[in-house]
């Protein structure tokens, strides 16, 4: 071959060469990203603080819509210091609207009220609606990320790096088990007026019920709360709290591949606690280890996803039509830590000779009033 010839042939070789280089790179970037979560796994005692359980708990992970946990505690600060009121309403901007599903879908421009978004975050996950709080709060998300950190390294979460205030799919966001007991712990005992928000089973907005992600709560005995999560790279992922009596246990749970698999572990490191409690109580000398089920916990396959935090992992549509004139449910644990001045005007109407009317009454009021509110 001539000099002439293999002139002409370097750029067709260059063009290979760069070819070759962006596959085998796509291919690197495929393969990490392929890479299944792993199982992580922390049981507490929230009363003694006693670990009972851990199985990698200080490994990271990343924390999917745990995230919102965070987001939502700095809302609960917000609300206690005054600087934020139940009724003030939140915008939603250009940058929220955009966030991928789940989302509650407001347009650029309109709001919803703290109260109403609370619920919304916390029980359909809303992703849209999680980054308008942090704006509100912080002016933009960024800033907002930086105060999450803060109150991380704060609390004593000293494997946790927040990259967003909804938990979408960052190489930054990450988390431990341990981690997320300990923010699990902060809410129940910083917040108490406010943890109730993540154990309503359901949430009517504009004549549409939104059903709760956490299946635990109203099927296994105690569970009040309190997140649950799923995206692609953490698996599906849950943060439960159960109080049987006088006892409260939280359970964390990780990189676990299907829901069921995540119901199904979560339950039995629960029940297993519980059991432990139980039988030590009765002179036992028992550990949670040497009673739960024989799961082993391999790496784990991801199974497939409509898309990234769509709908928390849930196994049906987030939201269904709610029935013919759903009956709107007030925030109790509101009207009892910030009395409003519908909240006095019942009690003014009530008396002790026609408590049980009385209590009726003001329940269909606030129903009403809420109803009204939310829609």
């Amino acid at each position: 071959m001539g000099k002439r010839a293999v002139i002409r042939l370097i750029p067709s070789i260059r063009r290979f060469l760069a070819l070759g280089l962006a596959v085998a790179s796509a291919l690197t970037v495929t393969a990490a990203s392929a890479e299944p979560p792993r199982y992580a796994a922390f049981l507490v005692d929230a009363n003694t603080r006693e670990v009972l359980y851990a199985n990698a708990p200080d490994e990271l992970r990343h924390p999917a819509s745990l995230t919102k946990m965070m987001t939502l505690y700095l809302v609960f600060d917000a609300l206690e210091s005054g600087r934020l009121k139940i009724t003030d309403p939140v915008p939603v901007s250009r940058h929220a609207a955009s966030m991928k599903p789940s989302r509650l879908g407001l347009a650029v421009g309109q709001s919803i009220s703290v109260d109403n978004a609370i619920s919304v975050v916390a029980v359909k996950s809303a992703n849209d609606i999680a980054v308008a709080l942090a704006e509100k709060l912080g002016g933009t998300e960024a800033n907002f990320v930086t105060m999450m950190n803060a109150k991380a390294q704060m609390l004593g979460m000293r494997n946790t790096h927040f990259a967003n205030a909804c938990g979408l799919t960052d190489p930054a966001n990450v988390t431990t088990a341990r981690d997320l007991a300990i923010l699990s712990l902060a809410l129940l005992h910083d917040h108490p007026r406010f943890y109730s928000y993540f154990g309503e089973r359901d949430f009517v907005w504009m004549r549409s019920t939104m059903i709760n992600h956490n299946h635990l709560l109203g099927k296994v005995i105690g569970v009040d709360g309190i997140k649950t999560g799923y995206t692609v790279d953490s698996g599906f992922t849950v943060a439960a709290s159960a109080q049987r009596g006088n006892r409260r246990l939280i359970a964390v749970v990780m990189g676990e591949p299907s829901l069921i698999a995540r119901n199904r572990d979560s339950t039995a490191l629960l029940e297993a606690g519980f059991s432990v409690l139980d039988r030590r109580g009765l002179g036992q000398a028992v550990t949670v280890a040497s009673v739960l089920p024989g799961v082993d916990h391999p790496a784990l396959r991801v199974e497939p996803a409509t898309e990234q935090g769509s709908d928390d992992g849930d196994d049906g549509p987030a939201v269904r039509p709610a029935a013919p004139a759903p009956k709107a449910r007030a925030h109790a644990r509101m009207k009892a830590a910030t009395p409003t001045r519908r909240h006095h005007e019942e009690k003014k109407k009530s008396s002790r000779a026609g408590h049980r009317s009385g209590k009726s009454s003001a329940k269909k009021t606030a129903a009403k009033a809420s109803h009204r509110h939310r829609h």
